[in-house]
């Protein structure tokens, strides 16, 4: 299984997945979140790790959840790495023993979005997807698993391509209750995946969570 490559001609991006799962094979910190994006011909995956989730909560107890992940080094190219931010929109609770399989037990939308800033060489691809996702609240945050997501190319544009086509999404995470925090990541996935919107560098850094664990083990 090949590695996904973003890259056009003019904006190369050798391979970054490599790099990326090299840094997590070769000893980063257990405060990460990853998650697993297969191409459903099985030729081509990406393996994101997160550095930040956070999760947010309406009157309604219908749940947001971001993530997001920029602290990339530019390629040997010059062109920047992509930014990576996902926001997974939770409608209803799952009951115990539900499976993914069934399109009837979808209960999230997801959008996964990557923009390279460089200013050369701007580009967006927005996957959007859904799928079976279960919460597991706790008293600072959440336990996050997302069992089986169908995610497919939603937008792009710029410098940036979808190597992957129709994908299945999968992993799990923990996220912190920060309401502001994903609604500023919400809005610049709207932002940035708007048709004929340039890209541009979000306007504030991220503040970095106290704890963000991973369990591959789903």
């Amino acid at each position: 299984m090949a590695p996904a490559d973003f890259s056009r001609p003019a904006c190369r991006l050798p391979l970054f997945v490599t790099a990326l799962i090299a840094a997590f094979i070769g000893g980063c910190s257990s405060d990460q979140g990853t998650l697993h994006l297969i191409s459903q011909d099985g030729r081509h995956e990406l393996i994101q790790k997160f550095s930040q989730a956070y999760l947010a909560r309406d009157e309604t107890g219908d749940a947001d959840i971001v993530l997001i992940q920029d602290d990339l080094q530019p390629s040997r190219s010059g062109c920047a790495m992509p930014r990576q931010l996902i926001h997974i929109r939770i409608f209803w609770t799952p009951m115990t023993g539900v499976k993914p399989d069934h399109p009837a037990n979808t209960n999230a939308a997801i959008n996964w979005c990557l923009v390279c800033n460089n200013s050369d060489h701007p580009g967006v691809v927005e996957y959007r997807g859904s799928g079976l996702v279960e919460v597991e609240d706790s008293s600072d945050g959440a336990l996050v698993t997302i069992r089986k997501a169908w995610m497919k190319a939603g937008c792009q544009h710029g410098q940036l391509v979808d190597p992957l086509g129709p994908s299945i999404l999968h992993g799990s995470f923990r996220a912190q209750r920060d309401t502001g925090q994903v609604k500023a990541i919400i809005a610049e996935i709207k932002a940035a995946a708007a048709p004929n919107t340039p890209v541009q560098a979000h306007s504030a850094p991220v503040e970095q969570p106290k704890n963000l664990a991973v369990d591959t083990n789903n």
